[in-house]
C-alpha cells in the first residue's frame, strides 16, 4: 500500500451542495460502496473529474462546480498495480465490470469485492483506473478526516463547471 502525501484532487459536485464537498457521496451505493458505506470520489485534474461524472449527466442538471481538493497521509491500495491486486486477492479486472447493470439485475456488483478487500486490509481508498481511459485513474476514499490517517481539504475555490462538448 503506498502512502500518498500532498495529492491534488479535484470534485465535481453541484453548486447547492459545494459546502458539503468533504462529506462524500449521498447515494447508499454506487461503483465501490454498498450497504450506506462511506465513499468520496475524486480525480486528479479536472479533466479526469469530468470523464468520471460524465456518464451520470443529465441535460436538466443543476448547475456544478469543480473543487480543488488537497489529499494527504493516505494509505491507497493502487489497484492499477497487479501485485497489489495480488496481495489484497483482487482480480484485476473486478474494478472495471460495470456496477450499475448488475445492480439493475439484482447482483451485487463485482467491483464491490475489490473495495471490501481494499477496506479490509485497512486502506483509506484506493486509485483506480477509469474504465473509458483506462490510461487515466481516480481516487475512492474510504475513510479521511478521523482521528488519524487520510486528510482532505479544500484547496483553493469552487469554480463553475460545465461539460464540454455537449
Amino acid at each position: 500500500m503506498m502512502v500518498a502525501c500532498d495529492l491534488a484532487l479535484y470534485r465535481i459536485v453541484f453548486a447547492t451542495r459545494a459546502a458539503e464537498v468533504l462529506d462524500g457521496v449521498t447515494h447508499p451505493e454506487g461503483r465501490f460502496h454498498h450497504d450506506g458505506q462511506r465513499a468520496l470520489y475524486a480525480s486528479p485534474s479536472p479533466e479526469t473529474a469530468g470523464i468520471a461524472i460524465d456518464i451520470y449527466l443529465k441535460p436538466d442538471d443543476p448547475d456544478r462546480v469543480i473543487v480543488p481538493l488537497k489529499l494527504c497521509n493516505a494509505r491507497l491500495a493502487d489497484l492499477r498495480d497487479a501485485s497489489t491486486c495480488a496481495d489484497l486477492a483482487i482480480d484485476p479486472h473486478w474494478p472495471s465490470v460495470p456496477w450499475a447493470d448488475e445492480r439493475a439485475a439484482g447482483q451485487p456488483a463485482t467491483s464491490w469485492r475489490a473495495s471490501d478487500a481494499a477496506r479490509a486490509a485497512g486502506a483509506d481508498g484506493m486509485i483506480y483506473a477509469s474504465r473509458r481511459v483506462p490510461s487515466r485513474w481516480h481516487v475512492v476514499l474510504f475513510v479521511w478526516n478521523d482521528s488519524a490517517g487520510a486528510t482532505l481539504a479544500q484547496n483553493g475555490i469552487a469554480r463553475p463547471w460545465a461539460p464540454q462538448n455537449r
